[in-house]
Parts: C-alpha cells; sequence; structure tokens
C-alpha cells in the first residue's frame, strides 16, 4: 500500500484508541526506533503537540501537519534530485560507452554497438525520480511532480566513449538495462499530474504538447485516467476542449487522439458530426466512425460512409479504405449493387491490383465497370508525378501526414493494372525489353513471367511449379488476405470457401475467377509461349552457370512451370524433357539438380 493509504488506515485505527492505549503504543515504537531516527521522532513529538489559541481552542490537525511535513520532505529529496539532472546536464556525471562492430548479421553489413557502464549510478537517480513522481501523485502534491516529471524525460545522459560521445535518454537507459523504469506508468502518472496541475481552459493545449513529444508516441489518453487517488476534475470539459483543439490540428498525432477521445466519448450523433467537421484535416476519423457503427447498425454506416465519400477529396488513399468498409455495410444491408459501386470508388482513390482484382472477380458484371475502370487508370497516371502527402503545407517535418497521402502509380503497379485489364500484348512487350538473364530484382518481369504462366496454364489444379509463380505473384504484388477481403462479407460465396485459408489460396481463387473472363486466341498464346521459353531459358543459364546458389530454387520453379504449362496444352513429358535437358547441361551443379529434383524432375541416380 502507498504512503497514503498507509496513514489513512493507521488514522482509522488510532482514532478510537484510549489515551493509555496510545501511550502504550508510542512506548512500544520508541523501543524499536533505531538511534539514528531518535532526534527526528522527539522532533515529531514536539510538532504534534496541541497548541491553544487565545480563546482556549484547540487549532491541531493532524493532517495539515502531516501534509506539511510531507511538503517538506519531499521538497527535500526533490532539490537534491533537481541538482543530481542538473549535474547529468552539465556532463559532471556520465556514462562510459565502448563502442564496436558487431558482425553477427553479416560481415558485409556490420553493425556499430555500445556497451555501457554506469560507475556514477545515473540510472538510480532516474529510478529515484520515477519512485518520488508516483509518490507525489498519490499524496497530492502535482506541482512538485510535474517539475520532476519533465526533468527525467527532458535530461539526456552523455556517454563518454574516447570521441564525440553519445546521449541517452530514459527510454534508451531502460533499453540498454541501465534503469529499471517502466516508462508507459511513468507517462501515465506525470501526464495525470500534468491534468490536475493546469487551469481548465488550458489543459487540451497543454497535454498536446506533451502528447506530440516522440517520447509519448502511442499513448493512450484514457490511460491517465485512473492513475491517482482522485477523480480527474471537469473531465466534460476537458474532452469537449480536446476534441476542438484536435480536429484544427494537423497530422497524424492529431488524428490518432481525435480517434481515441471521438470513439471512447461521444454518442453516435456526436461521432458523426465529429467525423464532418474534421474531415478537411483528419478523413480517418471517418473510417473509424463508419466501421464503429457498423457493428451494431449497418445501415447508419452505409449512410456515413456515403456521406464520407462526397465530402472527401478522390485522391486521398483513406478515401478508398472508407470505400471498402461502406461496402461491407452495403453487403450487411442486402445491398450489393452499392457494394459494387464502393469497390469501384475504393478503386478510384487507391488504384491497385488488389482493389482492381476484387472488381473483377468479385463483381457478377465486371464488364459494366470496364470503361471507368480505364478512366481511373488513365487518370491515376496523369497524376502520378503529384504525390505530395500534403507534409509541406503545414511547414512541420518532424510530423506525419500518412492519412493524406494521395493516389498514386508506381511501375509495378502500372504494369500489374496493364495486365489485369487484359492489354495482354503490351505486357509481354515490357516483359521482352529484359535482355539478359540477371538483374531482375526491381523490374516488371519479376511478377509478369509467373503471371504469363498462369495465365496459360490449361489445368483445373495447380502443379508444383506454377504454385510457386503464384506465390511469387502473392509476394511482388503485396497480396494479402485481410486486405483483399475488405469490403466483403460472409454473406458471399468468396468468403465461406476461403475461410482458414492463406494468402496464396485466396489468391488462387481469385485470380481463376477473374481468369475464366478473359480471352486470349491460340496464335497469341503461342507467341507468348515463344517468349516465355526465351526469357526462362535465358535467366536459367545466367544463375546456373554464375553460380548463384541463392536462386537455383527459383529457376527451378521456373522451368518446371514452364513444362506445366506445355503439358497441360497437349505437349506430352515437356516438363520431364526440359528438367532433363538443363540436369545435362550443367552436370556438375548438383545442388541445382536437386531443386530440379523438388519440382519433379526424374531421379536417374545410380542407386
Amino acid at each position: 500500500m502507498n504512503l497514503r493509504e498507509f496513514t489513512e488506515a493507521v488514522d482509522r485505527e488510532t482514532k478510537e484508541m484510549s489515551r493509555e492505549e496510545l501511550w502504550l503504543l508510542v512506548h512500544s515504537l520508541v523501543r524499536k526506533m533505531p538511534e539514528e531516527a531518535r532526534e527526528e521522532f522527539l522532533d515529531l513529538i514536539g510538532r504534534a503537540r496541541k497548541k491553544e489559541t487565545e480563546d482556549g481552542e484547540s487549532t491541531f490537525d493532524i493532517d495539515v501537519l502531516a501534509k506539511k511535513r510531507d511538503r517538506e520532505n519531499i521538497h527535500e529529496l526533490l532539490t537534491r534530485l533537481e541538482g543530481q539532472f542538473h549535474e547529468i546536464e552539465e556532463g559532471s556525471l556520465a556514462l562510459q560507452a565502448d563502442g564496436y562492430e558487431d558482425y553477427s548479421s553479416g560481415y558485409w553489413d556490420p553493425d556499430w554497438v555500445y556497451e555501457y557502464e554506469d560507475p556514477e549510478e545515473i540510472g538510480q537517480i532516474f529510478e529515484q525520480a520515477d519512485r518520488l513522481i508516483q509518490r507525489c501523485v498519490n499524496d497530492g502534491f502535482y506541482e512538485e511532480a510535474v517539475k520532476l516529471f519533465d526533468l527525467a524525460m527532458e535530461t539526456e545522459v552523455y556517454a563518454n566513449d574516447g570521441g564525440d560521445g553519445v546521449f541517452l535518454g530514459l527510454r534508451d537507459l531502460v533499453q540498454e538495462h541501465l534503469a529499471s523504469v517502466d516508462c508507459e506508468r511513468l507517462i501515465a502518472c506525470g501526464l495525470y499530474a500534468v491534468y490536475q496541475n493546469t487551469e481548465p481552459d488550458k489543459r487540451a493545449q497543454e497535454m498536446y504538447d506533451y502528447l506530440n513529444r516522440t517520447f509519448f508516441r502511442g499513448t493512450q489518453v484514457e490511460a491517465i485516467l485512473s492513475v491517482g487517488r482522485e477523480e480527474l476534475e471537469e473531465q466534460e470539459m476537458f474532452w469537449e476542449s480536446w476534441i476542438r483543439l484536435l480536429t484544427d490540428k494537423p497530422g497524424d498525432t492529431a488524428g490518432m487522439y481525435l480517434k481515441e477521445a471521438v470513439l471512447f466519448q461521444c454518442t453516435k450523433g456526436e461521432m458523426i458530426e465529429a467525423a464532418h467537421k474534421a474531415a478537411f484535416l483528419h478523413p480517418s476519423l471517418y473510417l473509424a466512425v463508419v466501421e464503429k457503427l457498423a457493428e451494431n447498425d449497418a445501415t447508419c454506416a452505409l449512410n456515413i460512409g456515403r456521406t464520407a465519400l462526397k465530402e472527401i477529396n478522390v485522391r486521398y488513399k483513406i478515401r478508398g479504405s472508407i470505400a471498402l468498409a461502406t461496402a461491407k455495410a452495403a453487403l450487411k444491408t442486402g445491398e450489393r449493387k452499392l457494394a459494387e459501386q464502393c469497390w469501384l470508388e475504393a478503386f478510384r482513390s487507391e488504384t491497385t491490383a488488389v482493389n482492381y482484382l476484387r472488381i473483377a472477380a468479385e463483381c457478377k458484371e465486371p464488364e459494366l465497370y470496364r470503361k471507368e475502370l480505364m478512366q481511373v487508370i488513365h487518370s491515376c497516371q496523369v497524376f502520378s508525378g503529384d504525390n505530395d502527402s500534403g507534409n509541406s503545407d503545414y511547414g512541420n517535418r518532424f510530423e506525419s501526414y500518412r492519412e493524406m497521402s494521395r493516389n498514386s502509380m508506381g511501375d509495378k503497379e502500372r504494369f500489374l493494372l496493364c495486365f489485369l485489364s487484359g492489354d495482354f500484348d503490351a505486357a509481354m512487350e515490357k516483359c521482352a525489353e529484359m535482355k539478359n538473364g540477371l538483374g531482375w530484382t526491381g523490374h516488371v518481369i519479376k511478377c509478369g513471367i509467373p503471371l504469363f504462366l498462369l495465365l496459360l496454364l490449361q489445368s483445373g489444379t495447380l502443379p508444383v511449379g506454377c504454385r510457386e509463380q503464384l506465390r511469387a505473384v502473392a509476394f511482388e504484388m503485396g497480396f494479402q488476405k485481410k486486405n483483399y477481403e475488405k469490403g466483403l462479407y460472409k454473406e458471399s460465396d468468396f468468403q465461406e470457401k476461403s475461410a482458414g485459408h492463406e494468402d496464396v489460396d485466396i489468391l488462387e481463387e481469385a485470380f481463376s475467377k477473374w481468369k475464366t473472363r478473359q480471352t486470349i486466341s491460340e496464335e497469341q498464346a503461342e507467341k507468348y509461349l515463344i517468349q516465355l521459353n526465351r526469357l526462362i531459358n535465358m535467366r536459367v543459364k545466367e544463375i546456373v552457370s554464375g553460380q548463384h546458389r541463392g536462386h537455383y530454387g527459383n529457376v527451378a520453379a521456373l522451368a518446371a512451370a514452364l513444362g506445366e504449362v506445355r503439358e497441360s496444352r497437349g505437349e506430352l513429358s515437356a516438363k520431364d524433357q526440359i528438367l532433363l535437358n538443363y540436369r545435362a547441361e550443367f552436370p556438375r551443379h548438383s545442388s541445382f539438380h536437386a531443386e530440379l529434383r523438388a519440382y519433379g524432375m526424374p531421379d536417374t541416380r545410380k542407386r
């Protein structure tokens, strides 16, 4: 129990004691009193003696005297700690550091690391400050708690390494095991004291100034509500001013705390109003509100989502996320057509292959949206050069504005959309630009070759080589089940079938649906196979002859997939022939042979 709880318990027990019982208690305590504390105890007895006023009434108040004694003791400890922190700031108290290169992560990529010694026991100073802050908060000395809290947060410790040295803050000291402090608990205590020690009309700005610092990143305002012994005063006034302040503050930090406050504190109507007011600087609040309302009132969430799509600039990516949340609410209410329109709006604001594939695979008649999809792709290509996230608008280079990031399209996304939209000739032409079997990293050919192999495969199931190509596509596309299924709902056939499947299985099902709606002529297929043969052969020979062993498995999978595609199109034993030919071409590369066998090459080794 803390000091306040202890003293209150003692007061309760001693209040009903007789004079003789109190005398016996004091006598028992005196017999156990250590010698060094006896003078202080006699002084305490003198302070506690009753004094009479002129009219004979007693002025003795044990609470007042106890608080006065506590304050004196706290000020004494605070003064000592202030002096020690001053010495740390001046460098009079410092750590010793020994820096060296650590090669444990690889010889060519060493890390510079430090080992520290604390001969001055600086870590204990921070630990003592932590304990005193908690005591101040428990006993209601908020001004003192804030003063010491600021020192602990702001003081950096110099570590002498024989050169320029390094500086460590409190979190660094804890991470290096130089101080044992629960930083999150300390933050909660400190902010509680800041709240109690600040005038009501200034609390919101004061709290924001603290929470906007890096040290407080991720702290929840709710965490301070139950820290101290007293309930926070005038909370309703604070939350109103807090939400009003954050609505007008740009940046992700303000946006995060605004969402926390609105979802924690507001009614349904107040949440909707707050999202509307914050739409210009914090459109992510609309997303949070739609998702929150959808839990119990899908119809309301649908209406709010549609309003948000009208209010928020179409070029912000966050609008795409709102569109998907709205689509999910639409499916909950049976509005399938509205859900499909929301999928289109998601693609309009976040023009990605995953958002395109959802429309192509899940819409009942995706051809109805083809014209708009192509217009969106063209529009995004025009504006991709202007991808200002909005940071410079506010002049704070230390603040992030991810919720204001704009839609854009890189080379890989442009290629994926070219392929998925059915312009296969243009996609193959882009792949055919590659003239070397090396240097494929970062080039569209890394996902282009697997996509064409999957497109040309005429088989209901994926053989081992082609399944590896599907994994490559999932990786290059950044495909994840959780992202694809945003905007979908359990009522759809796809959701039931996909339950428990991994990313690659979901992509396989979606790709299969997309593929049934594509048409290519036999002439096109033959032309693409010729190019695939050339490109894959070039890749295998460059990798194996150059002994790039880390890529043997990848090129073996490519060779196997090519054979599987040719077999699916009627060429007997094509896979065995291709793999055996590569084994014959590289007879001394046993590691490569092992990879070929893993993808189905006949094992003809002598037993």
